[in-house]
């Protein structure tokens, strides 16, 4: 399994723009064979910074991505949003790799 984590830095005041964009790369991206997970998030103190996280089946599956008619719309798109490159670093987990807990976390008032 591979992981991505990138931060995408856009213009602050075409934010909308660059989250319609990110709207639709997400939906394409999840319909490709071997993605397990495809998502973008604004950083909450950090206007216009973007995080990305991906999860991919292999190796395989990801540079098919990176051959897709979604990756490319997504980037011809991008470029022109964005102040400063993007950052991606990508992780693969070992064999056998999996989750330790998808539980929710209790938040107790009671002090």
């Amino acid at each position: 399994m591979l992981i991505a984590l990138g931060d995408v830095y856009a213009q602050i005041e075409r934010r909308e723009e660059v989250s319609e964009l990110m709207r639709a790369t997400q939906a394409s991206a999840r319909e490709q064979r071997g993605c397990e997970e495809y998502a973008f998030a604004e950083v909450v103190d950090d206007p216009g910074h973007f995080v990305l996280v991906q999860r991919w089946s292999d190796r395989a599956a990801l540079e098919q991505h990176y051959r897709s008619r979604a990756f490319a719309d997504y980037q011809a798109g991008i470029a022109p949003l964005l102040v400063r490159s993007t950052e991606l670093a990508l992780y693969e987990a070992a064999p056998g790799a999996r989750f330790v807990d998808r539980d929710p976390i209790e938040i107790s008032q009671d002090e």
